[in-house]
Protein backbone atom coordinates (compact mmCIF):
# COMPACT_ATOMS: atom_id res chain seq x y z
CA UNK A 1 0.00 0.00 0.00
CA UNK A 2 2.79 2.38 0.85
CA UNK A 3 4.63 1.93 -2.46
CA UNK A 4 1.45 2.73 -4.36
CA UNK A 5 0.97 6.03 -2.53
CA UNK A 6 4.61 7.06 -3.00
CA UNK A 7 4.46 6.44 -6.73
CA UNK A 8 1.40 8.66 -7.28
CA UNK A 9 2.66 12.03 -6.00
CA UNK A 10 5.60 14.11 -4.89
CA UNK A 11 7.05 13.63 -1.49
CA UNK A 12 8.09 16.38 0.88
CA UNK A 13 11.78 15.90 0.03
CA UNK A 14 11.18 16.38 -3.70
CA UNK A 15 9.16 19.55 -3.10
CA UNK A 16 11.92 20.96 -0.86
CA UNK A 17 14.58 20.17 -3.49
CA UNK A 18 12.58 22.00 -6.16
CA UNK A 19 12.13 25.01 -3.84
CA UNK A 20 15.89 25.14 -3.12
CA UNK A 21 16.70 25.02 -6.84
CA UNK A 22 14.20 27.84 -7.55
CA UNK A 23 15.64 30.00 -4.74
CA UNK A 24 19.24 29.46 -5.95
CA UNK A 25 18.27 30.29 -9.55
CA UNK A 26 16.45 33.41 -8.36
CA UNK A 27 19.50 34.54 -6.37
CA UNK A 28 21.79 34.04 -9.38
CA UNK A 29 19.44 35.99 -11.66
CA UNK A 30 19.14 38.79 -9.09
CA UNK A 31 22.94 39.09 -8.88
CA UNK A 32 23.22 39.12 -12.69
CA UNK A 33 20.64 41.86 -13.19
CA UNK A 34 21.94 44.01 -10.34
CA UNK A 35 25.54 43.81 -11.61
CA UNK A 36 24.35 44.64 -15.15
CA UNK A 37 22.53 47.71 -13.83
CA UNK A 38 25.66 48.85 -11.97
CA UNK A 39 27.74 48.39 -15.13
CA UNK A 40 25.32 50.49 -17.17
CA UNK A 41 25.35 53.23 -14.52
CA UNK A 42 29.17 53.25 -14.48
CA UNK A 43 29.35 53.50 -18.27
CA UNK A 44 26.91 56.39 -18.24
CA UNK A 45 28.97 58.20 -15.61
CA UNK A 46 32.36 57.58 -17.26
CA UNK A 47 31.17 58.25 -20.83
CA UNK A 48 34.21 56.62 -22.50
CA UNK A 49 32.93 57.35 -26.01
CA UNK A 50 32.84 61.08 -25.31
CA UNK A 51 36.41 60.94 -24.03
CA UNK A 52 37.47 59.20 -27.23
CA UNK A 53 35.71 61.86 -29.32
CA UNK A 54 37.52 64.66 -27.49
CA UNK A 55 40.84 62.85 -28.00
CA UNK A 56 40.10 62.53 -31.73
CA UNK A 57 39.29 66.25 -31.91
CA UNK A 58 42.60 67.05 -30.23
CA UNK A 59 44.39 64.88 -32.80
CA UNK A 60 42.65 66.80 -35.59
CA UNK A 61 43.81 70.04 -33.99
CA UNK A 62 47.37 68.68 -33.90
CA UNK A 63 47.15 68.22 -37.69
CA UNK A 64 46.16 71.88 -38.04
CA UNK A 65 49.09 72.89 -35.82
CA UNK A 66 51.49 70.85 -37.95
CA UNK A 67 50.27 72.54 -41.13
CA UNK A 68 50.73 75.93 -39.46
CA UNK A 69 54.26 75.12 -38.36
CA UNK A 70 55.20 74.00 -41.87
CA UNK A 71 53.73 77.19 -43.34
CA UNK A 72 55.59 79.33 -40.80
CA UNK A 73 58.88 77.54 -41.50
CA UNK A 74 58.51 78.12 -45.25
CA UNK A 75 57.18 81.70 -45.23
CA UNK A 76 58.51 83.06 -41.92
CA UNK A 77 55.03 84.39 -41.08
CA UNK A 78 51.66 83.07 -39.97
CA UNK A 79 48.63 82.83 -42.28
CA UNK A 80 46.45 85.96 -42.28
CA UNK A 81 43.21 84.40 -41.05
CA UNK A 82 41.31 81.18 -40.35
CA UNK A 83 40.29 80.85 -44.02
CA UNK A 84 43.97 80.85 -45.02
CA UNK A 85 44.64 78.14 -42.42
CA UNK A 86 41.82 76.01 -43.83
CA UNK A 87 43.30 76.47 -47.32
CA UNK A 88 46.55 74.86 -46.08
CA UNK A 89 44.76 71.64 -45.18
CA UNK A 90 43.85 68.93 -47.71
CA UNK A 91 40.27 69.12 -46.44
CA UNK A 92 38.39 70.76 -43.60
CA UNK A 93 39.10 69.22 -40.21
CA UNK A 94 36.50 66.63 -39.27
CA UNK A 95 35.78 67.04 -35.60
CA UNK A 96 33.90 64.24 -33.81
CA UNK A 97 32.03 66.43 -31.33
CA UNK A 98 29.22 68.38 -32.94
CA UNK A 99 30.15 71.57 -31.11
CA UNK A 100 33.91 71.40 -31.82
CA UNK A 101 35.73 73.99 -33.89
CA UNK A 102 39.02 75.81 -33.60
CA UNK A 103 40.04 79.40 -33.04
CA UNK A 104 43.09 80.87 -34.77
CA UNK A 105 45.19 83.82 -33.62
CA UNK A 106 47.11 85.21 -36.65
CA UNK A 107 49.47 87.24 -34.43
CA UNK A 108 50.91 84.20 -32.65
CA UNK A 109 49.84 81.31 -34.86
CA UNK A 110 48.13 79.68 -31.89
CA UNK A 111 45.12 77.42 -32.43
CA UNK A 112 42.69 76.39 -29.68
CA UNK A 113 39.95 73.81 -29.68
CA UNK A 114 36.55 75.24 -28.84
CA UNK A 115 33.89 72.76 -27.85
CA UNK A 116 30.93 72.39 -25.54
CA UNK A 117 31.42 69.23 -23.43
CA UNK A 118 27.68 68.94 -22.91
CA UNK A 119 27.13 68.52 -26.67
CA UNK A 120 29.86 65.97 -27.22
Amino acid sequence: MRSRLGARGFGLVEILIVLVVVVVAGAVLYQYFSSTARTVEKLQQDRPLDTAKVAADQASLATVRSALQIYHAQHDQWPADKAAVLALLPGPPRFQCASSDFEYDPATGEVRLTSDPARC
